[in-house]
């Protein structure tokens, strides 16, 4: 699975303790360590972008981190692909 990752561009949805409070930072930051030792995965995050979007690359790949309103009360995490 790792090789067809790196083929296509996939946005991985990045799960956090208490969904019900927005994301910051440092909650964002912790959650994608979690993920990324849990799945090991390497990772190195990166400075903001033009529009202030965090970074990081994961396997040496460049994704931006969204946090959003994921409805019914709810936030979450994504990393897209760059």
């Amino acid at each position: 699975m790792g090789m067809f990752k790196n083929m296509i561009k996939i946005s991985i949805d990045i799960p956090y303790e208490n969904y019900t409070v927005y994301p910051t930072v440092s909650i964002t930051k912790d959650a994608i360590i979690n993920y990324c030792i849990k799945e090991n995965i390497d990772f190195e995050f990166l400075e903001n972008n033009s529009d202030d979007n965090m970074q990081v690359k994961l396997d040496n790949k460049l994704y931006e981190i969204l946090r959003f309103n994921a409805g019914r009360g709810g936030y979450g995490i994504k990393c897209r692909p760059v």
